[in-house]
């Protein structure tokens, strides 16, 4: 999709649709990528030299929040954002030094069995954190940078 559909699909919601929104979703369609709110505003701040970090992450909650967007925690807890899917059900190796995605057409959902007594499942996120071919030859260790908690 374009930037006009998702704006369109956030004015429809009630919010309004701003340049700085319209320029971020750019930014992300552009990226296809996960990228960080930190570059998102270096991207930014050229032409919206008073931008603020805030300003950015509030306009990611929301688009976020409407399911445009995604987002994953990287090393050291810190969130990155992309265009959310708009395919069928599956899942991502994710590159934690680009933010690259590769798709994994197998959900390993059934593969874990029943859900523990009396817990409801009501959705579920699988990925799979890791270094591209492209990062993977410039990185000497990977154990030295894994994700916290993964």
């Amino acid at each position: 999709m374009q930037p006009d559909a998702y704006m369109s699909a956030l004015k429809n919601r009630g919010y309004r649709a701003t340049g700085k929104r319209r320029e971020i979703l750019s930014f992300l369609l552009d990226e296809n990528r996960y990228v960080s709110a930190r570059e998102i505003i270096d991207h930014m701040r050229e032409k919206h030299p008073t931008l603020s970090l805030e300003t950015v992450y509030r306009n990611l909650r929301t688009m976020q929040t409407e399911g445009i967007i995604e987002e994953s925690r990287f090393k050291e807890g810190e969130s990155k954002y992309r265009i959310a899917c708009q395919t069928d059900h599956h899942h991502h190796y994710i590159c934690i030094r680009c933010g690259r995605t590769l798709v994994i057409k197998h959900c390993p959902m059934p593969d874990l069995g029943r859900a523990p007594e009396g817990f409801t499942v009501l959705g579920h996120r699988f990925e799979v954190l890791g270094y591209c071919p492209d990062c993977r030859r410039s990185e000497p260790d990977p154990q030295d940078h894994m994700p916290e908690g993964r």
